[in-house]
C-alpha cells in the first residue's frame, strides 16, 4: 500500500512543470538546485522508511548563500508510517532542530509535492494534516520561511545529499 502510495505521488510529481510554493512571500520555480539569496539558507530534506525495522530516517543538510555547505543532521524514529506523513515528519524534525540556529530566513525543498503543497494550506483531521499544522506554526519562529517541491530528478546532488543523512538513520 505504502508503495503505491508512493508511486502516485511520483506521477502526479512527473507531471508538473514547477514546484508548488508554500507559505512563501514571492513565488520561485525549483527545476534544478540553485543557490539561496544573501542572508537566506536553503534546506534539503527527506525521509526513510525502513520497514524491515520498523523505523523512519529522516535527513537534513543546510547550505548557505554561497552553496557552501553548514550544517546535516540524520534522526531515526522508531514506528512505521505512511510515506507522506514520514515526509512531513522530516519538516517538523528539521524545523525544531533549526530553531535555536538563528537562520531567519529559510527555504525547505522536499521531493515530496503533498507536503509542499499541504504547507500552503492544509485542512482537514487527519495525522498528515497535523503535522503539516505543527509546521506552520514553527513556521512563525523564523522572518521568512519557503516550502518547495523539486522533483527528485531535477537535481539528484540536491535530493541525494538529503537522502543520504536519512538513509543513514538505518545504522544508529
Amino acid at each position: 500500500m505504502a508503495a503505491a502510495n508512493l508511486l502516485i505521488e511520483w506521477r502526479k510529481a512527473q507531471a508538473e512543470k514547477l514546484c508548488d510554493v508554500s507559505h512563501t512571500r514571492r513565488p520561485i520555480a525549483v527545476s534544478t538546485w540553485e543557490k539561496p539569496q544573501q542572508n537566506w539558507v536553503k534546506i534539503n530534506i527527506d525521509a526513510a522508511l525502513f520497514e524491515d525495522i520498523g523505523y523512519v530516517g529522516m535527513g537534513s543538510i543546510v547550505r548557505g548563500a554561497d552553496g557552501q555547505f553548514l550544517l546535516a543532521r540524520s534522526v531515526r524514529r522508531e514506528g512505521l508510517v505512511p510515506p507522506r506523513e514520514a515526509e512531513a515528519l522530516s519538516l517538523k524534525e528539521a524545523l525544531s532542530w533549526l530553531k535555536d540556529k538563528d537562520f531567519r530566513r529559510c527555504i525547505f525543498e522536499t521531493d515530496s509535492q503533498v507536503l509542499a503543497k499541504a504547507c500552503n494550506g492544509v485542512t482537514g483531521r487527519s495525522y498528515f494534516a497535523t503535522i503539516v499544522r505543527d509546521c506552520m506554526d514553527l513556521f512563525h519562529r523564523n522572518d521568512e520561511v519557503e516550502v518547495c517541491f523539486t522533483r527528485r530528478s531535477a537535481n539528484r546532488y540536491a535530493n541525494s545529499a538529503a537522502h543520504a543523512p536519512a538513509r543513514v538513520a538505518y545504522s544508529l
